[in-house]
């Protein structure tokens, strides 16, 4: 299994538009077996997707070609034995609830490739 986070920027995206993504992407990371969580704050986007490695690395490919996103940047990349979001699709979170999450990534992965530094430091 592979973990990514990465950040982006979304300017111009509205609550409502990315509220449509987000249901939409819900349900195509499930038919993948993929499943993370994400949090925008009306400007930028950070995410963290799991699932089976080449499924989570497709997707991330697509998320940095669609133009919707710029300057995305992976905070993080790292093997994992299993998702802390199996079965959710795509959790919808607030900047501070996913920090939270980052600090168990922290916790759970130590650092290295692997740190979530990165995304506890986006949202300090």
């Amino acid at each position: 299994m592979r973990h990514i986070s990465y950040t982006s920027l979304a300017n111009g995206l509205s609550a409502d538009d990315f509220a449509k993504i987000v249901a939409h992407a819900r349900e195509e990371n499930l038919k993948s077996h993929i499943s993370g969580a994400i949090a925008f704050d009306g400007r930028m986007i950070t995410q963290i997707i799991e699932g089976p490695r080449m499924a989570v690395d497709a997707l991330y490919l697509r998320i940095r070609s669609d133009p919707r996103h710029s300057g995305v940047v992976l905070q993080t990349r790292a093997d994992i034995k299993e998702s802390q979001f199996e079965g959710f699709g795509l959790s919808r979170m607030t900047p501070s609830d996913l920090y939270m999450i980052a600090m168990q990534i922290e916790d759970r992965y130590g650092s290295g490739d692997s740190s979530a530094e990165p995304l506890i430091q986006r949202f300090s």
